[in-house]
């Protein structure tokens, strides 16, 4: 995912400490492992994603790998918003690849090796492609707006902030244009992404940026 600029924020520390000490044994076992990161748009998904990442790298002295939810919608980010302007119906999990998603997961875990998998770059609204190496990496994390509904992860975690609760976040992250028909696609989203929280192993609220 081109464009997106990740930061590492300690206030996600006490949450990392617990998703860790859950899984620590699996992830010293030398089990391969996917945690799912879910939730709403703007909810702080890959920032949790991200500290989690770094947090279990640094503490466990493993390496993991970031998938990113966004790099496998169908179509690249301003053309699947002009579909939306076309029929909102269109909004929801039939927007991405999860099947795809799935299968790289599925390989990852199995160590099957080189995965190409689609990349997202923003500014040129286009779906290009990367090689990644599963056999340099321990374990790998997922996040995206439907990571429930994946088959092929061991633990997942869902973030509840609602779309209300994220606005200040969506304004200061300035990526999607705050009008009415934005807010009424994530109020769409709310209601169906806010069921998926029944497939989490854990709940949590994000601090971070209140």
């Amino acid at each position: 995912m081109i464009g997106d600029k990740l930061a590492y924020h300690s206030g996600f520390k006490q949450t990392n400490n617990k998703i860790i000490d859950t899984l620590r044994s699996q992830l010293l076992s030398g089990q391969r492992i996917c945690i799912a990161i879910g939730g709403e748009s703007g909810s702080g998904k890959t920032s949790l994603a991200y500290a989690l990442l770094l947090d279990i790298e640094n503490s466990l002295g493993l390496k993991g790998y970031l998938f990113h939810g966004d790099d496998y919608f169908f179509l690249p980010p301003k053309d699947n918003h002009n579909q939306r302007l076309k029929d909102i119906a269109n909004v929801g999990s039939s927007e991405v690849d999860l099947k795809l998603l799935d299968k790289h997961l599925s390989s990852f875990l199995s160590n099957k090796g080189h995965i190409n998998k689609p990349l997202v770059h923003y500014e040129n609204n286009s779906i290009g492609c990367e090689t990644i190496d599963s056999s340099r990496f321990d374990f790998c994390i997922v996040e995206g707006t439907y990571t429930m509904l994946l088959k092929n992860t061991t633990y997942k975690v869902f973030i509840e902030n609602s779309f209300i609760d994220t606005k200040s976040n969506r304004v200061k992250r300035a990526r999607d244009i705050m009008n009415d028909f934005n807010e009424k696609v994530l109020e769409i989203e709310h209601n169906i992404i806010n069921e998926q929280s029944k497939y989490a192993n854990m709940l949590v609220k994000n601090e971070v940026f209140k």
